[in-house]
């Protein structure tokens, strides 16, 4: 199993819609995908036209089984679903032992090929449940300065995280695993610009600075697109949607297609080492 996270501390990125349009990318290649909502706000079952719901809290709080408490959305993807039930989950694990492993403890095992996470814009115990459990992390970020600052608090994290272990070696911690697995900041995370668009002088410049602070740590792209807004208000993903999205397929440089959620996909199977069929 492999877990991803998209996490940033600023809202309003285009996190959600990234981790709902990448986990159904997923489940079309045939994984087995788990959507989990981390995020108070529940807008994963918003995406999906399904009602909100304390399933998170129930699965973690209540240790209720994750068969009972998942959704099908489309064939290969379960999305548990979380409300503002999930407040009462950060104050339960602050204190639990070996509260960075909490997640990963209850999800080990839970037999999905990957999990995807959608983080709250926030740095709290949660948060960084979700950072903890993940082999890679999605950083979603308009290209402007205060999006672009919550991904280096984010990659900070990341750092300190990665000195630290889930739980000591040969401890068995209040689940009855024996885990060694923590995310490692070698491990490795994307920048992921969204709302691109190539028109607005300071989006190029802000573009080029990103790429010269993280290097090839930034992926393509994600053009700013309106059918994005337009498969949210349907309860739909962007892979659903009837015509071509700039969101999805990018856009046209010359000869060449360049961003779209088609290649960050691609980069994303790549980077987890999963087979993946069409």
């Amino acid at each position: 199993m492999k877990i991803v996270a998209l996490a940033n501390q600023k809202g309003g990125v285009g996190k959600t819609t990234s981790a709902v349009t990448l986990a159904a990318g997923l489940a079309r290649h045939r994984l087995h995908t788990l959507l989990v909502d981390l995020d108070p706000q529940g807008h994963v079952a918003v995406s999906f036209g399904l009602n909100k719901s304390d399933s998170l809290h129930r699965f973690l709080a209540l240790a209720e089984p994750l068969t009972d408490l998942v959704k099908p959305v489309r064939p290969g993807l379960d999305v548990l679903c979380g409300d503002r039930s999930t407040e009462k989950v950060k104050h339960l694990i602050t204190r639990m032992q070996f509260q960075n492993s909490i997640l990963y403890e209850r999800l080990e095992g839970c037999g999905y090929d990957v999990v995807v996470l959608d983080l709250a814009p926030s740095l709290d115990v949660l948060h960084r449940n979700g950072l903890f459990a993940s082999d890679w992390v999605i950083l979603p970020t308009r290209l402007e300065k205060l999006s672009i600052d919550g991904v280096k608090e984010v990659v900070i994290l990341l750092s300190e995280l990665s000195q630290t272990q889930k739980c000591p070696q040969g401890h068995n911690s209040t689940q009855g695993h024996n885990s060694n697995h923590g995310y490692s900041y070698e491990n490795g995370y994307s920048i992921l610009p969204t709302f691109f668009d190539r028109i607005p002088r300071d989006t190029l410049v802000q573009f080029r600075e990103l790429t010269a602070l993280f290097g090839a740590h930034v992926w393509p792209p994600i053009p700013q697109d309106a059918q994005v807004r337009e498969a949210v208000a349907a309860g739909k993903t962007l892979w659903d949607l009837p015509r071509s999205s700039a969101a999805l397929d990018g856009f046209k440089s010359g000869r060449q297609t360049l961003g779209g959620y088609k290649q960050v996909l691609e980069r994303l199977l790549e980077v987890l080492d999963v087979k993946k069929e069409k």
